[in-house]
C-alpha cells in the first residue's frame, strides 16, 4: 500500500516511522514545509517527499498538520476520493464538518480519527466490566488528565507549538480530547453537560491551560472531566463509582484496581498500557478499513461528537 503523510511535527513523525516499519506499506509520501522533518529517520527506501498534492496517488492518508488545517485539507483529500486518517481532534472548529460528511458520502470514501487510547488493552477490559455491569448502577466518574506544557515534546521550545495558540486549535480542550473521546466509549453521549475554559497559570498561550466539564447522564450518573497543562507531576486516570464497588485506572503507574463487594483486583500487565503499540495498532486497523471497506472503529462522527462536548449544550 502507499500512504500519504500531511504534517510532520512529532505525531506526524511517529505515524511516518510507524508506517515505514509496516510491512504492508511498500511507499510513505511524506508533504510538508518542515525540511528537516525526516532527519534521523530510517526510510528504509519507502520514503519520497511531494513538493504538491496535485499529482500524488495514495491508497490513503494521514492528516497531521495543524489542527486548524485538519478540515481544509480533508476536504481536498476528500474530492480526490481519497481514505482519510486525522490526527485528533478532527478540528478547532465546527467550520464546513457538515461539507466534509456530505463530500465523503459522495464519494464513498472511509474517514477514521486518531484516538489512539481507543486501541489501548486496559480500555478493552474496561468496556467489559461496564457492559456486564460488574459496578451494578453506575453514581458518578471522575476524568483527570495533567501534565506541565514544556515537558510535553522534549527538545522543543513549547512557545513555538501550535498547542499555545487558540487560533490555531491549541489548548487543553482540544490536545487532551482523548478523555472526551473514551468518556462517549464507556458512557455514550450525556444528555446535558456544562463546561469551563480557563487561562489559571503563567505560561505563555493564547488558549486556555485548564479544562473542567461536568456531563450528565439518565439515571443521574456524572461524569467530571478534568485536562490542565499547568500540573509538575503528571496525571492520567479515571475512577468509576458504582452500586457494586470501583474502578481505578491510573495509566501512568499502569495499573487498575476493581474492587467489588470488599474483594480488589489488581491488573498491571505492561501490555495492556502500552501507549506506543496503539499508534501502531490504529493505522494498521484503518489499513484494514482501507482494503477491506469495512467501518473505523472511531469515525468521523466520533470526531464531532467530540467537539460538541468541548463546548456547552
Amino acid at each position: 500500500m502507499k500512504a500519504l503523510v500531511i504534517g510532520c511535527g512529532s505525531i506526524g513523525r511517529r505515524h511516518i516511522s510507524n508506517l515505514i516499519s509496516s510491512d504492508r506499506i511498500d511507499r510513505v509520501i511524506v508533504f510538508t514545509r518542515n525540511r528537516n522533518c525526516l532527519k534521523d529517520i530510517d526510510g528504509r527506501g519507502k520514503v519520497e517527499t511531494a513538493a504538491s498534492l496535485e499529482t500524488v496517488e495514495a491508497d490513503f492518508a494521514v492528516i497531521a498538520n495543524d489542527t486548524d488545517k485538519h478540515i481544509e485539507t480533508a476536504l481536498w483529500l476528500a474530492g480526490m476520493g481519497i481514505d482519510i486518517f486525522i490526527e485528533k481532534p478532527l478540528s478547532h472548529n465546527t467550520d464546513n464538518i457538515g461539507l466534509l460528511e456530505e463530500q465523503a458520502k459522495n464519494k464513498g470514501i472511509s474517514i477514521s480519527l486518531g484516538y489512539n487510547l481507543r486501541f489501548l488493552g486496559i480500555m478493552e477490559r474496561i468496556k467489559k466490566l461496564l457492559s456486564t455491569h460488574a459496578l451494578g448502577k453506575l453514581y458518578f466518574a471522575k476524568i483527570e488528565v495533567g501534565q506541565y506544557l514544556p515537558d510535553w515534546r522534549e527538545g522543543t521550545d513549547y512557545r513555538n507549538s501550535y498547542s499555545v495558540s487558540a487560533d490555531r486549535g491549541g489548548g487543553v480542550a482540544l490536545d487532551l480530547s482523548h478523555e472526551l473521546d473514551y468518556m462517549r466509549y464507556f458512557f455514550g453521549n450525556p444528555i446535558i453537560w456544562k463546561v469551563i475554559r480557563a487561562k489559571a497559570g503563567d505560561l505563555e498561550m493564547s488558549a486556555e491551560d485548564v479544562f473542567e466539564g461536568i456531563y450528565s447522564y439518565n439515571g443521574g450518573f456524572t461524569c467530571n472531566v478534568h485536562m490542565d497543562c499547568l500540573q509538575k507531576n503528571a496525571k492520567r486516570y479515571i475512577r468509576i463509582e458504582g452500586e457494586k464497588g470501583a474502578i481505578l485506572c491510573d495509566f501512568i503507574r499502569k495499573e487498575l484496581r476493581l474492587s467489588i463487594d470488599n474483594a480488589e483486583t489488581v491488573v498491571n500487565d505492561e501490555g495492556m498500557f502500552d501507549l506506543n503499540r496503539t499508534y501502531i495498532d490504529e493505522l494498521d486497523h484503518f489499513m484494514d478499513v482501507v482494503e477491506k471497506r469495512s467501518d473505523p472503529a472511531v469515525t468521523l462522527q466520533d470526531g464531532i461528537e467530540v467537539l460538541k462536548l468541548i463546548k456547552d449544550n
